[in-house]
This record gives C-alpha cells, sequence and structure tokens, in this order.
C-alpha cells in the first residue's frame, strides 16, 4: 500500500517542486507562468479532453448507479461551494467559480490516473473517462461562464454582461467546445482517424506536466496560507467527497472494482485547472493556488487512507 502511494505521488511532487523551483530562482516569472497557463488551458487540455473522449463507447454508460455515484458525488461538493462562495462569503463570481472548482473537481487524468491504474487495473481508466466528461460538460461551463462574468463586469467598469455574451464566451473557450464535440462525435459513432489523434496527442501529452509545473511556479509566488476557505476546500475536496461517492457505492451495490475506482478518483486532490484558470483571467491568484497546494499537500495522508477503506470494503 505504501508502495502504490509513493509510486503516485514522488513523480507528481517532484514535477511541482521543480516549478516552484524555477519560480523562486525567477528562471520563469510571472508573465511566463499567466503563458504557460494559457498553453495549457487553449491547447493542451482541450486537445487531451478531445482525444480521450474517443475512448469512450456508449455501453460504458448503461451502468445508470456508476454514472450517478460520480455525477452525484462530484457535482454536489460543487454546488455546494459555490452557493457557500456566492451566497455566505459574497465572493465575486469568478473567484467563487475557482474556490467550487477546488472543492468539487479532483485531479483524476493527472494525479488520479497512476493510483487508480495501479489499484484498478485497466478497468480504472472507466471513472477517469466518465468523471473527465462529468466535469468537461457541467463543472468546467459553469466555471468559465462565472469567471467570463466577473470579466466581464470588471472590464465594463462594473457592468455585468448580459447571459448571452456569457455564454458566448464561454462556449468560444476550448477547453468547454473541445470535450463537448468529441463526445457528440463518438455518439454518433466517429472514428477519429490515426494520424489525428497521434497528432492531438502530441500537444495534448503535455498538459499533465506543464500543468504541474506551472502550478509550482505559481505557488512559488505564494506565502503559505491557512484561512478558512483553504480548510473549507480541503475538508470538501478531500474527505466529503470520497466519503459521499463511498456512500452511493454502497447503496448502488457497485461491482468492487468499480466501486474502488470511483472512490480513489472522488480522493484526488483538487485539479490544477483552477490555478491555470487563475492565472489565465487574474482572478483571487493570492487565493486559488494556496487551496490546491494544501488539497495535494492533506492527500498524501487522505489518498492512503481512502485506499486503505475501499480495499478493506470492497
Amino acid at each position: 500500500m505504501i508502495n502504490l502511494i509513493l509510486t503516485a505521488l514522488v513523480p507528481v511532487a517532484f514535477v511541482v517542486i521543480l516549478g516552484f523551483v524555477a519560480g523562486k530562482t525567477k528562471l520563469v516569472n510571472s508573465d511566463g507562468a499567466k503563458s504557460l497557463s494559457t498553453t495549457v488551458v487553449n491547447f493542451a487540455l482541450p486537445c487531451t479532453l478531445f482525444v480521450s473522449i474517443f475512448s469512450f463507447s456508449p455501453s460504458q454508460f448503461e451502468n445508470v448507479g456508476y454514472v450517478l455515484t460520480l455525477f452525484i458525488g462530484i457535482i454536489i461538493p460543487f454546488l455546494f461551494a459555490l452557493v457557500l462562495g456566492l451566497f455566505i462569503w459574497k465572493k465575486p463570481a469568478g473567484e467563487a467559480s475557482l474556490f467550487a472548482s477546488n472543492s468539487g473537481f479532483p485531479d483524476m487524468a493527472y494525479f488520479g490516473l497512476p493510483v487508480v491504474m495501479t489499484v484498478v487495473g485497466q478497468q480504472g481508466m472507466l471513472p477517469i473517462i466518465v468523471g473527465n466528461i462529468i466535469t468537461s460538460i457541467v463543472v468546467i461551463p459553469v466555471v468559465m461562464a462565472l469567471l467570463n462574468k466577473q470579466k466581464g463586469a470588471t472590464e465594463g467598469a462594473g457592468t455585468t454582461p448580459g447571459i448571452g455574451d456569457i455564454l458566448l464566451n464561454t462556449i468560444k473557450q476550448p477547453v468547454v467546445w473541445a470535450p463537448i464535440l468529441g463526445l457528440i462525435l463518438a455518439l454518433l459513432g466517429f472514428k477519429l482517424p490515426a494520424l489525428a489523434t497521434d497528432s492531438l496527442k502530441l500537444i495534448g501529452g503535455i498538459s499533465g506536466g506543464l500543468a504541474l509545473f506551472t502550478l509550482g511556479i505559481l505557488l512559488s509566488f505564494l506565502a503559505p496560507r491557512v484561512d478558512l476557505q483553504v480548510i473549507t476546500a480541503v475538508i470538501l475536496k478531500n474527505l466529503v467527497m470520497p466519503a459521499l461517492v463511498l456512500v452511493l457505492a454502497l447503496t448502488f451495490k457497485l461491482d468492487p472494482l468499480l466501486a474502488k475506482g470511483a472512490i480513489i478518483i472522488a480522493a484526488c486532490p483538487a485539479a490544477t485547472m483552477g490555478a491555470m484558470l487563475s492565472s489565465q483571467f487574474a482572478i483571487a491568484t493570492d487565493k486559488i493556488p494556496g487551496q490546491i497546494l494544501a488539497s495535494n499537500v492533506v492527500a498524501i495522508f487522505t489518498m492512503a487512507m481512502w485506499i486503505f477503506i475501499a480495499e478493506k470494503l470492497f
């Protein structure tokens, strides 16, 4: 069990630390970090999401209980955090959406992949595919819409843009339309040509390492901090989400391998997407990366705990 956790965490920690050193030694400044964030969000990650959709087949959605387990497990913490940020803490729309992302968007593709594949095997790809589809068609569009709303209000001297403008700006984002387009094509039976797959994977393949490296740079600009938002994000992401998925897995009586995969994916720390978007939109850059840092540090212990629980119960 210890070897499994180390195998998953050490490479991730190494790349983040490498980025942290690059930022601390000023080999990469804040402008460079913003450019790297734009590369990840607008090019590398959309290509990764688009290509990964084509490994999905309609038959994988036949298990309604499994899909509902992941859908409810991801959406409930996200919506709770969004309501908390908007209506209780009265945060601007963009900042509240990034806080919700840190509370309800697990780092499935990069952090979760090595762990779930080691514990579950090839079936571990299913929760990653399903989870990424859910976040791509629900979480990311909501976050992008609220980020565009805050950005539009700021640039418009306090004038909030209309819903049409928000939707248009959101749909125009590659990270939103690329996976949705991929899902539609896959459901229609379209097969991506090998040359197209190889081409997209070439740029998409850098997204994981570059996102973690950029996160390290962003974190190097911050002083470690612990506040109510950080604590809340860590509790929701690292503890509440996997606990909710565990309850749902037991309720729907999921196959043991599927249940383990879902729990491990839910237990992943906050995705680096929040830090990338925070930098790109210049919103809450002093808060969002710190929440992700805390989630990742705490995950060293909570991931081990949830893997142990999943192995014992299933």
